[in-house]
């Protein structure tokens, strides 16, 4: 048998089993996603209890969606739309409450930078923490079309947000993204 067989098997394996309710084959998944999952969330959340809150609520919506999952698409793009709706629904709630509370513009205004010096090689921790202090509306149109893969079309339907909005708050993150870039020429 092949190796790589012998691995789609057990996967399949484990699939069924997490479908049967077997607790032992639930945290093995539990910890093979938990990673991914937060990759996703770490995006989206300015402290590490909020993301894995959020990744904790999509392993449950996985768990139970699991018996709908269509083995031809990969497993983890699979969990990955999963783990982005759950963001995108934490969004929506907290809508009111995040508006309120983003943070007044802290940047300069001067956008007179020449980018091209800047060390492109940041790891993704730090490009992370940039990210995390962007007002969160503007973070997460931002993840979700330059990350994410999402049109503004879709942005403004699944944020419930127009056309405008949505392009206003991607120019505001490029426009903030670019001030701290060009700080670290200084």
């Amino acid at each position: 048998m092949c190796i790589l067989s012998l691995e789609l098997e057990i996967k399949d394996r484990l699939i069924k089993d997490v479908i049967k309710e077997k607790r032992k084959a639930q945290l093995e998944l539990y910890r093979i996603c938990f990673s991914i999952l937060m990759s996703v969330t770490n995006r989206y959340k300015n402290n590490e209890e909020d993301a894995v809150s959020l990744a904790n609520n999509s392993f449950l919506k996985i768990l139970n969606a699991l018996n709908k999952y269509d083995k031809k698409v990969p497993f983890e793009a699979w969990i990955r739309r999963i783990t982005i709706n759950e963001v995108i629904d934490d969004y929506r709630k907290n809508k009111k409450r995040n508006e309120m509370f983003d943070s007044v513009d802290e940047f300069n205004d001067n956008e007179d930078y020449d980018l091209n010096d800047v060390d492109r090689n940041m790891d993704e921790e730090e490009v992370n923490n940039h990210l995390l202090k962007l007002p969160q509306a503007t973070r997460t149109v931002f993840s979700l079309f330059a990350i994410d893969g999402f049109s503004h079309k879709e942005i403004c339907s699944e944020l419930e947000i127009s056309l405008e909005t949505s392009k206003w708050h991607m120019k505001e993150a490029r426009r903030r993204l670019k001030i701290v870039l060009a700080e670290k020429l200084v």
